[in-house]
């Protein structure tokens, strides 16, 4: 990995991501299998399009060429000099693809006007779990939800602490702040403030949905779309988020609030929090909204039509 990224020049996640292995792999699969279309999916396949030249490829991005991925926790250097080589990566190895998708609109603009080229956008598609959680027999709880390795998570779960939450308990001194999520070691220093607790990772998500009344979950970083807000969706969670948490989720007002100032999150949260009967209309607009919009059914249909128009374009006439 180490050669990949200092000799190679490849930025470090796809450069965790090479198998020496793979492209022979490759055309062995088109001998014996003989696809009609190569799909690609997320930013470190890119690096294989190279062994798929005869074939008409889809490669879908995830995060605008993944630059928040760039934070390698080897000091300022380091990120400075991967970042560079995410770009350059994207520059040499995305054009090789027939058809570029993104996962939302803002991400398919900035790839498309770093590469001169179009980017079509494919929605995130969600399972739909079998029943939906009744935010209003909750008590008056709220939850934020990460990874927090993920640089974006912490820097989240600080600002909302610290500037959302000590507004929210003026109002609601017994109301409680879940925070949630792997790696809680590196927000330790959270727990035990008033009102918070520092959960952890915890496995059954459905559960934990049902135990609070809203996700509350700005992001002041990084790019792509918001997993954790489509997930609450799809359960029936209302989510209260800023306008870089909302990115890919289109939720109607009903369902989830957009709000970027401190004292704007804060009474989002204090009028779920405090009614639960309004808590409760939101989770059914969340749910309902998730199963028109969230499923795959309706995406793969989308995606077929492309591979179609893909297809017809490269046949000879």
């Amino acid at each position: 990995m180490a050669w990949l990224w200092g000799a190679c020049r490849l930025p470090l996640v796809p450069a965790k991501a090479w198998h020496p292995a793979l492209p022979s792999l490759l055309r062995r699969a088109q001998l014996e299998f003989a696809p009609d279309v190569v799909l690609l999916e997320m930013a470190v396949m890119a690096q294989y399009l190279p062994w798929l030249a005869h074939l008409p490829t889809v490669l879908t991005d995830h995060e605008a060429g993944a630059p928040a991925a760039s934070h390698t926790e080897l000091g300022a250097f380091a990120d400075r000099r991967d970042l560079r080589l995410w770009h350059r990566y994207v520059r040499r190895c995305y054009p090789r693809a027939s058809l570029l998708q993104a996962l939302t609109a803002e991400d398919a603009s900035a790839l498309g006007s770093e590469l001169g080229r179009q980017v079509a956008i494919r929605q995130p598609v969600m399972a739909m779990p079998a029943r939906a959680v009744v935010p209003a027999r909750a008590p008056a709880r709220a939850l934020f939800l990460g990874d927090y390795r993920h640089q974006p998570n912490p820097e989240a779960a600080r600002r909302l602490v610290r500037e959302v939450w000590p507004l929210v308990r003026t109002a609601l001194p017994d109301a409680e702040l879940w925070l949630a999520g792997p790696n809680q070691q590196r927000i330790a220093e959270l727990q035990g403030l008033p009102g918070v607790q520092v959960r952890g990772y915890v496995a059954d998500l459905a559960a934990l949905f049902s135990k609070v009344r809203c996700l509350l979950a700005p992001v002041y970083s990084g790019g792509g779309f918001r997993m954790k807000v489509l997930t609450a969706l799809a359960h029936g969670l209302p989510v209260i988020t800023n306008r870089l948490g909302a990115r890919g989720a289109d939720a109607p007002a009903a369902a989830r609030v957009v709000a970027d100032t401190p004292a704007e999150l804060a009474a989002a949260a204090r009028h779920w929090l405090a009614e639960p009967a309004a808590a409760g209309a939101a989770g059914s607009a969340a749910r309902g909204w998730a199963e028109q919009n969230l499923g795959g059914a309706a995406v793969a249909q989308e995606q077929l039509a492309r591979i179609e128009r893909l297809l017809q374009q490269r046949r000879p006439s």
